[in-house]
């Protein structure tokens, strides 16, 4: 068997496989293809002299995971579909009956060593070797010797072309390296200082145009020292320039004389003007929440923001005219997408922004004129970005803070395209990018904490408090459930440097890790099932958010639900023969359940749904209206119109509830802004307190058991962020 070497450029027909971008294109154009279709593609093509086996492409293109064939089966479709395919004539793809698939195309491919070489594969071949002996020797001989011989010569011509492009481009390759070495000489190490030393959160920061001065806002719990704050580099000084805990992400001027920023409320948010020295507010525009990072174009006339427009909860990029107030949407609001953290390029032509799923779980980098039109994707990696880019001061870069390999970190990719490359002096756990047009600087957010997990003995609480630590704080550790007989805990935890499911006892005993899953299939909140055999789970396959169930004691997790749309938060029905779950397949969130061995799922809301678990009767299902401040509602399973539960509870996140048998536990602000577990008594319809919250970390997490005994919450330990720079950044 040949081995290929794994190169980066694949060219055949009209088409080229971009390896190094995982792209696919026609004649320069993109073809849309989802990532294991391409994983499945790029196999092919590294071993396309022989034929790769079902069961082994399988395993090569979903390692760890138990995958019906059909996955195969519908990949290839829509692979051949990309790749426009007759139904009966396969030119690129041929199935091989009972065994498996073969890359069968003619390729132009590019090595480093050899230049452009002509490939015809195995199919041409073995036609070749199935002629008859008869049929070979009536063909005349002097025409293939002159076709040699003219191979020949054009073979010569064609090597000595290529070695003297080979020299010339050593040559000047050399001249580069030689002239950027003796660059690097004479720069200055890259080095890490701290800019700012607070015991709390300093956050969104900003570098002045100059680098001088960095603005950021600072969370803390005391009211009076919240707000955006402005601080010289190099100095001990700080100047608070608002004192409003909800003001967030201040935006330099060009000229550095003022600054912009985001003021966000429950009911919503506001963009405010203000002297880089503090002063008056100027309010310039208000809306209702959307995401709070802005940025200011270099000639000073417009604001970049992100918001949804009036009737759609997706949002957009928008401009904001500062001398007229008008505002200008770049693009339409698109279902299951959120667009935000714009900012604009050196020569203000283009703004570099992030592309969220829905639920802001997974995210990519795009890029798009300053004028609106079509935005271009720049990365696929599917993986969390939590906080906007920034340009390098050249604009030929984007720097980004990215999952994609772990911890989040900061990246850098080419404004062009290509893979992206690991800043590696920062760190990890480090966002929030910012570069000075004026300086050579990059200041980033490097953020530290950990939580544990605690247990409420409910019946305890008037006696003793009730509580018990669980888990240490090693890294966070939440979106825990207690098992149907109360003995074991199932959490999902980054311990050991990515999310995956633990399994341990009730008091923190017997920790053993279910999963592993690596760092671009983060799970969702784990679910027992009522058996407390098995534990169902979402996570990313494919682009989108599939639902798995894996055997509480170990093995492989096995899929569910298709790559077709996203599905989440499962849960289980009492007798164990359904899960329910939330779904977009519509193009809105809904709930629906499926049988618990998968099979055809049936939609059970109609006017919007998520997160719903089944009552103890078996008889209704209770869900969350939305994903953020939801009100509980509740839906008989045999038919009949949906209704909100009352009184209104108002839930601060989908994940503040609990179902018990007796009623609904659930976690909201109490009066000094510390959340509070509470509980409505299905009997009564009324609402108590539990117990006092403190330090509850975001999304705040509640599980109750079924019987309302005990209650399981995540405490945050320590969380402190402050603002890094590393100096002498080109």
């Amino acid at each position: 068997m040949v081995q290929h070497l794994k190169q980066r450029f694949h060219d055949f027909g009209p088409f080229r496989v971009d390896a190094g971008r995982r792209l696919l294109l026609r004649r320069g154009d993109q073809v849309p293809l989802t990532p294991k279709a391409f994983d499945i593609l790029l196999v092919l093509i590294q071993n396309r002299d022989r034929v790769v086996e079902k069961d082994e492409l399988m395993k090569l293109v979903w390692p760890n995971t138990v995958v019906e064939e059909n996955n195969l089966t519908r990949n290839i479709s829509s692979l051949r579909k990309a790749l426009e395919e007759d139904p009966n004539e396969h030119r690129f793809i041929v199935t091989i009956p009972g065994r498996g698939y073969q890359f069968a195309a003619d390729m132009l491919e590019e090595t480093a060593a050899t230049g452009v070489v002509y490939e015809r594969h195995a199919r041409a071949r073995v036609l070749i070797e199935q002629q008859s002996e008869a049929d070979s020797t009536a063909q005349p001989i002097q025409p293939i010797k002159t076709e040699i011989v003219e191979r020949k010569f054009w073979r010569s011509i064609a090597f000595r072309v290529t070695v003297a492009v080979a020299i010339c481009t050593l040559l000047a390759l050399g001249a580069s390296l030689y002239v950027s070495r003796r660059r690097e000489a004479i720069l200055p190490a890259l080095r890490v200082v701290p800019l700012t030393s607070l015991p709390d959160r300093a956050e969104c920061a900003n570098l002045s145009p100059d680098g001088n001065l960095l603005a950021f806002s600072r969370n803390t719990d005391s009211p009076h020292l919240s707000g955006i704050y402005i601080k010289q580099v190099g100095s001990d000084n700080y100047l608070q320039v608002t004192r409003s805990a909800s003001d967030r992400c201040p935006a330099w001027s060009p000229d550095g004389r003022e600054l912009a920023f985001s003021r966000y409320g429950e009911q919503e948010q506001s963009i405010f003007l203000i002297s880089a020295l503090g002063g008056v507010e100027r309010k310039l525009y208000s809306a209702s929440p959307s995401y709070p990072p802005l940025d200011w174009s270099p000639d000073g006339k417009y604001i970049a923001f992100s918001s949804a427009p009036p009737g759609h909860s997706n949002s957009v990029i928008s401009l904001l005219t500062i001398d007229t107030l008008q505002i200008r949407k770049l693009g339409e609001p698109i279902v299951g997408v959120q667009d935000w953290g714009p900012v604009f390029s050196p020569d203000g032509k283009q703004l570099a922004f992030v592309r969220n799923n829905g639920i802001l779980t997974r995210g990519e980098i795009f890029v798009m004129s300053a004028d609106g039109g079509r935005a271009r994707r720049l990365t696929f990696d599917d993986a969390w970005i939590p906080s906007p880019p920034a340009w390098t001061r050249d604009g030929q870069s984007i720097l980004f803070s990215s999952a994609r390999s772990g911890l989040p970190t900061i990246w850098r990719v080419l404004a062009s395209g290509g893979s992206p490359v690991q800043v590696t002096q920062v760190g990890v756990k480090a966002f929030r990018p910012t570069v000075a047009p004026g300086a050579h600087r990059l200041a980033f957010e490097q953020k530290m904490g950990s939580s544990s997990l605690w247990s409420l003995d409910l019946s305890g609480i008037d006696k003793n408090d009730g509580r018990t630590q669980v888990t240490a704080s090693k890294g966070r550790n939440g979106a825990a459930e207690l098992s149907p007989d109360g003995r074991r805990i199932v959490f999902v935890s980054d311990r050991s440097g990515n999310d995956e499911i633990y399994i341990c006892n009730a008091d923190g005993t017997d920790l053993f890790q279910l999963t592993t899953l690596g760092n671009a299939r983060t799970p969702g909140r784990p679910r027992w099932s009522p058996d407390g055999q098995k534990i169902v789970f979402d996570s990313v396959l494919e682009g989108h958010i599939a639902i798995f169930v894996i055997q509480a004691n170990d093995g492989p997790p096995r899929l569910l639900t298709d790559q077709a749309s996203d599905n989440l938060n499962p849960s289980w029905s009492h007798d164990g023969q359904w899960i329910y779950f939330t779904s977009n397949r519509t193009g809105q969130w809904q709930i629906w359940k499926m049988p618990s061995e998968g099979g055809n799922s049936l939609q059970l809301t109609r006017q919007g749904g998520f997160a719903g678990f089944e009552s103890a009767d078996g008889k209704s299902i209770y869900y969350a209206k939305t994903a953020s401040e939801p009100d509980i509602w509740r839906m008989q399973l045999d038919g009949g119109q949906e209704s909100a539960v009352l009184p209104l509870l108002h839930v601060n996140q989908w994940t503040g509830w609990s179902l018990a048998d007796k009623g609904i536990f659930f976690a909201r602000e109490g009066p000094d802004a510390h959340p509070v577990l509470r509980f409505l008594d299905f009997a009564t319809a009324r609402v108590k307190d539990i117990a006092p919250l403190d330090k509850q970390p975001w999304p705040l997490w509640v599980s109750a058991s079924a019987q309302g005994k005990f209650a399981l919450y995540e405490q945050l330990d320590m969380e402190v962020s402050n603002i890094m720079s590393l100096e002498n950044f080109r």
